[in-house]
């Protein structure tokens, strides 16, 4: 099968640079012919052996050679027709600096060379079109791992897999998902899969290594000394010999001495040795620049970081012309610049970003080019050659100290002079408020959106975070305050729009109280904004000035601000909410039903159970062969257990999305899990009528408590692991006692049969809820009924309690969730928005999640004082027509007006030329009138 411009693998994004021979790289070298002789045979060797490990993890400080010697490996095997794909980390490079794109450039690359995987990955791509934003396991078992299983293939060839300079990956966690991901690589038989990794010995890597012994692997700085000592000295050789024939020196030049000199200086750091080398060729006077680097190598107590760069950075000073003082003013704010950009950027927009004449820029650099990558092109970006060079300025003592948090908040804020000179509304000049993304050409992008805006608008809020200065916080309240919709536009059409959460997450952690309460309540209600209208957005950009701020909440501040930069032809306004709803997101994905959902610990990721067969941490693992009934997490978030109706409770790898274990012993449908707090065992109720007890690490069944006479539920631990509740259809609730197995107590009351239990965080309280419509209170210990709450109109399916156990949430078929206080009785709150059952509520703090059908629904309540916007209708004469289509409404056949989810479900609607009347199941009615402009 061959690829066309038209097939998905197109759209599947890749992080630039990152590919071997890319345009980034082109001029990085390889090893000598005749150095690192033993070392690349002992790779070869591996690569080739039939019983060899999975990967070969090479590692070594800073400045040993690893990437040099990947590049030199991938070249080889490339050679050889068995490269399959390559993955060049590098900080301080947005998409190589971060593992979000690792799988889908590693895939990418692999059809392209693999051809008999194309069906398998265009078949994936097609049923999970935006598998690219997903986790990093879900993108490896969807793109990767699934299509190399399912490859039938008669003799297995070698498939080369290199990733070079891991511990450049920003996100520590990301690097032991990334190693437990590549080990289960192992499981392929259709091609023998080999991995090359290179990294400096850094601890998250270490440890991820030790889970594994499927591998090999070398320590650079560790081969022997006289081995390191005899490739530098070729490599040294090599170079002068460049020199020489480039500027006719003797051949005896620079002689044995200096050679050994430099050996010896260098050893075991390749860098050192690169870096001299071009120290001395950069300069007008090759002899000259060797005597200044030899003279400055005197002083024995500096450190050999110090030996390689001080000779480079002095030369900005030794200059009479220039005035010291003012030239280190120079390199801290351009070089501090550089060295701490998220993303590289080039001379004209380092030139617009730092408001500094190019010529400044160019002047400054042009000494560095033994440590900086500068084209002679002012458009390509500026690149540092080795990260131990960021390293060494970061941690100097000398004048050279870039002090990291004042330079992030100086590049802050020229990200903000940038933003607010150039963001506006409507950047590009669209014709159209409902013109699609995907039909915005990238050329008039960006034309409006120069290289540095584009970089200001990604940034900004990285570098607020990294300047750790609370002087920051007001400047950055005064742009957001007049731009916040011109931000969100901008990421929008640059198609990071997914990002703006993130980034006011950021905002928000460094709120302090009172003295940024207004602050913080403006970026409560953005991020309320922002992940109502995300995908609204994506699809359409200046539909943020349009549904964006109409169907807005009336006292939402970012209404107030920016209710007026709606098109005038929205007239007359719908009726909205006076208050953000509870409902904080709605999450779609689920095919069929969903029956259960769970935090973690952390209250960072739901889990959810569904009809459809799969569980989903808004990342999906597969593996029942029927309907998922139940999930649970353990209380470290790391393993994941669920019940299916095909009789089995499986444990999953949060992580990496991997099957841990199958729990097999139950005689039919397993309703309900649960963990204990210490994670060490799983409980679980069946339509068997029994309750089982599972060691969760060894997947043996610990033991079997029957005494129900008719369904099992749910089942719930106590918080100390001692005692396990069971509620049945048999109308009972039931304690049991983890050790012996035996029954402590049942409790009667329910005439109708029970579908949850739940212990309060302290033990001492159950909640239980019934067919019964009702939820009921008991003392754990004395078995009295102690409150029947009442409100519920159908079967309670789900309750749970708070963290303080002052609070219990329960859901209704009624389609309502219901909020009680535990020490009277009282009814605190009742959410509305289902329009089916609630059948599974989870707490986390003052969060509470609630499933049904097909939506995964987050809610939060709020008391927001109340106040009342003034939007009285005004009479216009039209001469054009009112439209709806699909989830727009148009004006003479042209989208202008995006509906949101909660206003497509009405039940009657009428028009009348210019104006728009829907009508909702609830008794509300919403009139949207247009006129001509």
């Amino acid at each position: 099968m061959l690829l066309t411009s038209a097939d998905p693998l197109d759209k599947l994004p890749i992080a630039e640079g990152a590919e071997f021979d890319s345009y980034a790289d082109q001029h990085e070298d390889f090893c000598l012919p005749g150095t690192r002789t033993e070392l690349l045979s002992q790779i070869f060797e591996w690569a080739e052996s039939s019983d060899g490990k999975c990967i070969f993890w090479l590692n070594g400080m800073a400045g040993t050679g690893k990437s040099t010697i990947a590049r030199t490996v991938v070249e080889s095997f490339k050679e050889k027709g068995q490269l399959g794909a390559t993955f060049f980390f590098k900080r301080g490079e947005a998409d190589r600096s971060n593992a979000k794109y690792l799988i889908s450039t590693i895939t990418k690359q692999l059809v392209t060379k693999h051809q008999p995987l194309v069906p398998a990955v265009l078949k994936a791509i097609e049923k999970n079109p935006n598998v690219s934003s997903k986790s990093l396991s879900q993108q490896f078992d969807t793109l990767l791992l699934q299509p190399l299983l399912g490859l039938k293939v008669d003799q297995p060839a070698t498939v080369m897999l290199i990733i070079d300079a891991l511990d450049e990956c920003d996100r520590e966690n990301d690097l032991r998902t990334i190693l437990q991901l590549l080990f289960r690589l192992q499981e392929v038989k259709s091609v023998c899969l080999r991995i090359f990794l290179t990294s400096r010995p850094e601890l998250p890597i270490r440890l991820g290594f030790r889970q594994s012994n499927n591998h090999q692997d070398l320590v650079l700085h560790e081969l022997p000394k006289p081995v390191i000592e005899r490739d530098i000295r070729l490599y040294l050789e090599d170079k002068f010999s460049t020199i020489r024939e480039e500027r006719s020196f003797a051949s005896d030049w620079p002689g044995d001495e200096v050679i050994n000199e430099l050996v010896r200086m260098s050893t075991p750091l390749f860098i050192f040795a690169a870096t001299a080398y071009r120290f001395i060729h950069g300069g007008r006077h090759p002899k000259r620049q060797l005597q200044k680097f030899l003279a400055s190598q005197v002083a024995t107590s500096a450190s050999q970081m110090d030996k390689i760069y001080l000779p480079v950075l002095n030369q900005l000073i030794h200059s009479d012309e220039d005035d010291p003082t003012e030239v280190l003013k120079e390199f801290q704010d351009i070089i501090g610049t550089i060295i701490l950009l998220a993303t590289p950027l080039s001379i004209i927009s380092l030139a617009r970003l730092l408001h500094l004449p190019v010529e400044d820029i160019t002047e400054l650099l042009d000494p560095l080019h033994s440590v900086l990558n500068i084209p002679t092109n002012p458009g390509v970006p500026v690149r540092i050659l080795h990260l131990s060079f960021r390293d060494f300025l970061i941690n100097t003592t000398s004048i050279f100290h870039v002090n990291e948090k004042e330079t992030h908040q100086k590049i802050f804020l020229h990200c903000l002079r940038i933003m607010n000179t150039g963001l506006k509304q409507n950047i590009c000049g669209l014709s159209s408020n409902g013109i699609q993304r995907t039909n915005i050409d990238n050329e008039v992008i960006n034309e409006h959106l120069s290289t540095d805006l584009q970089y200001c608008c990604r940034y900004w809020v990285h570098h607020f975070e990294h300047s750790h200065s609370h002087i920051t916080r007001p400047r950055a309240f005064d742009f957001v305050k007049k731009h916040f919709l011109h931000w969100l536009e901008a990421l929008s059409l640059m198609g990071v729009i997914s990002e703006a959460v993130a980034m006011i997450d950021i905002l928000q952690s460094g709120a302090r109280g009172d003295v940024d309460a207004e602050f913080s309540d403006f970026l409560y209600d953005a991020r309320r904004f922002i992940l109502k209208n995300t995908y609204m957005a994506s699809l359409s950009p200046l539909q943020l000035y349009c549904s964006g701020v109409v169907f807005i909440p009336m006292r939402s501040t970012i209404r107030k601000i920016f209710l007026d930069s709606r098109p005038k032809q929205i007239h007359m306004l719908p009726q909205v909410e006076d208050d953000w709803s509870p409902v904080l997101q709605t999450l779609e994905g689920h095919s069929d039903s969903v029956n259960s959902v769970a935090f973690s610990n952390s209250g960072q990721t739901v889990a959810s159970g569904s009809n459809d067969r799969t569980i989903k941490l808004w990342d999906t693992f597969k593996g029942h062969s029927k309907w998922v009934n139940s999930v649970a997490f353990s209380h470290d978030g790391q393993t994941v257990a669920s019940g299916s109706s095909d009789n089995t409770i499986k444990l999953w790898d949060t992580m990496t999305g991997s099957e841990l274990q199958t729990l097999k012993g139950h005689l039919n449908w397993v309703n309900s899990v649960a963990f204990s707090h210490d994670g060490q065992m799983v409980a679980s109720g069946s339509y068997d009528n029994t309750i089982k007890l599972w060691d969760a690490k060894t997947s043996s069944e610990l033991q079997t408590f029957k005494g129900h006479s008719d369904w099992v539920n749910s089942v719930a631990f106590s918080h100390d692991s001692q005692i396990i509740v069971s509620g049945s259809r048999d109308n009972t609730i039931k304690l049991w006692n983890v050790k012996t197995g035996s029954e402590l107590q049942t409790f009667k009351g329910h005439p109708d049969s029970v579908n949850s239990v739940a212990f309060s965080h302290d033990g001492q309280m159950m909640a239980s809820g019934s067919r019964d419509s009702t939820i009921k209170l008991w003392d754990a210990k004395t078995g009295s009924e102690s409150q029947t709450l009442k409100g519920h109109s159908d079967s309670v399916n789900s309750v749970a309690f708070s963290n303080d156990g002052q609070t219990v949430a329960s859901g209704s078929y009624d389609n309502t969730i219901k909020l009680w206080d535990t020490k009277t009785g009282s009814g605190l709150q009742m959410l509305k928005g289902h329009s089916d059952s609630v059948n599974s509520v989870a707490l986390s703090n003052s969060v509470v999640s609630a499933l049904h059908a097909e939506e995964l629904t987050s809610i939060k309540p709020a008391s927001i004082p109340q106040r009342r916007d003034n939007c009285r209708p005004t009479s216009h004469n039209f001469n054009f027509q009112v439209s709806l289509s699909d989830n727009w409404i148009a004006l003479a056949g042209e989208n202008i007006l995006w509906l949101p989810i909660e206003h497509r479900r009405f039940t009657a609607s009428a028009v009348k030329e210019a104006t728009l009347a829907l009508g909702y199941g609830d008794g509300r009615v919403s009139i949207i009138g247009f006129h001509t402009l």
